[in-house]
């Protein structure tokens, strides 16, 4: 009986334990319904009457956060907070651009700066940090202006200011290119469609600045203290990654392209041409980025002994060349550059037939001026490689029977090399079958 009571007892004092913690659970979810109701409540007349009081509360704001978070109900995006700010607020904000109009830069950069830091991703600051940019720019800091548009890029990505910054960006572009470079200034005004009257050509920039890239630039207030071009360059790729639809976004992709043109970068003067040919087919450089393209690709090539694919690519962009734009004044030209391009790539192969002579792999070294011969038969090393063919013992061909038929229809007689700058000579085309030979395009 005693132990029967003990246990009894111990039951019922294990579901009074449990019977508090539930009372415990449903007092906290009591009270967070009535902060919720309450929240609610003073949400809507503290922004009336002022009843109630309760956004003066300790600690009410950050409850009524999370609790509107759980519901669904949080506020507003900042962008959209902008339009209930006080008529104070907009004030300070409109004095930002009264002060720009007036000129008074130096007061317009003092209102914006503060009025970025309390506005901070709404409207307001939207444009107080367009209107700091734009006074650096007409003071002519335009290092300083370039930080402030793409601050307004990084906070704003959707900014309604997006035309006139991306005009600025591509003006200072311009002009640091001008200054680093004055000798293609009007290749570099051309980009844009600007006309320019030179009366005599300009000589290379005598500051050290310009010229060595490290050196700091501390007598010039109108470019950035390290590297000018290098900055010019970020300028150009804001606009076009910042507003790739716009009027100036493939006007920034040639004038990229041609500056690493100039200074012999060619793997990524043809990147740029080939982002300027697949995403602007419409552009008015389509034509230059297809030519240059072409160009820049032959001029990647870094021998027979590396990988041949800029080959390939030069060839391939020279004959579409060639078919869209009949009445380009660059045809000429195009044909000799698809006749040094045909004996490049027959080098290449020449190359294979020195490798495997070096090796002493007799078989190989068959089988390499069979496809020397075949693919490229009118040149020289087609000659070299027909004179090895014969030279070659038939044993070491066993079992080869294709090169033994090839050496059987193998004229005595090669014929003549075609001279490669020869006006109207044929060239082999790349979107032809490998065994086809050279074929007219």
């Amino acid at each position: 009986m005693i132990h029967r009571w003990m246990r009894n007892r111990r039951m019922e004092s294990v579901s009074i334990q449990r019977s508090k913690q539930v009372f415990g659970r449903c007092s906290a979810v009591v009270c967070l319904l009535i902060l919720m109701l309450c929240g609610c409540a003073g949400s809507s007349r503290d922004s009336k009457s002022g009843m109630f009081g309760m956004s003066s509360l300790p600690g009410y704001r950050g409850i009524r956060s999370r609790v509107d978070r759980m519901l669904g109900n949080e506020d507003e995006s900042p962008l959209e907070m902008g339009r209930r700010f006080s008529a104070q607020e907009r004030r300070e904000v409109e004095l930002c651009r009264i002060a720009y109009e007036r000129r008074q830069y130096d007061e317009a950069i003092k209102l914006c700066k503060k009025a970025t830091k309390k506005f901070k991703e709404s409207s307001l600051g939207e444009e107080a940090q367009f209107y700091l940019a734009e006074s650096w720019y007409a003071l002519g800091r335009y290092a300083k202006a370039q930080d402030g548009y793409d601050q307004l890029f990084e906070d704003y990505p959707s900014t309604r200011y997006v035309e006139p910054a991306t005009r600025r960006l591509f003006a200072i572009a311009q002009n640091w290119l001008e200054i680093a470079e004055p000798a293609v200034k009007s290749e570099i005004r051309t980009v844009s469609a600007e006309r320019i009257v030179e009366s005599k050509s300009e000589e290379k920039p005598g500051d050290p600045t310009l010229r060595v890239r490290i050196l700091p630039n501390f007598h010039d207030r109108s470019r950035p203290i390290f590297d000018t071009q290098g900055r010019a360059l970020q300028c150009l790729k804001a606009i076009w990654m910042n507003d790739p639809t716009g009027p100036l976004a493939d006007d920034a992709l040639m004038l990229t392209a041609t500056h690493y043109q100039r200074h012999l970068n060619y793997v990524e003067a043809d990147r740029y041409y080939e982002i300027l040919r697949e995403e602007y087919p419409e552009s008015r450089h389509l034509e230059s980025a297809f030519i240059l393209g072409s160009h820049v690709k032959q001029m990647s090539y870094q021998g027979p002994y590396y990988e041949g694919e800029d080959l390939k690519g030069a060839r391939r962009l020279k004959e579409q060349s060639r078919q869209l734009f009949p009445a380009s004044l660059h045809q000429p030209q195009l044909r000799k550059d698809l006749d040094a391009l045909y004996l490049q790539e027959a080098e290449r192969h020449w190359s294979m037939v020195e490798y495997y002579r070096r090796k002493n792999r007799p078989r190989a070294i068959a089988i390499a001026c069979v496809k020397l011969i075949s693919e490229y038969p009118d040149t020289g090393y087609a000659t070299e490689a027909r004179k090895i063919l014969r030279s070659i013992d038939r044993k070491e061909l066993a079992g080869l029977p294709e090169v033994t038929e090839f050496l059987e229809t193998l004229p005595q007689a090669a014929p003549a090399p075609v001279p490669p700058n020869r006006p109207g000579s044929p060239v082999k085309s790349v979107s032809q079958p490998t065994n086809a030979g050279r074929a007219k395009l």
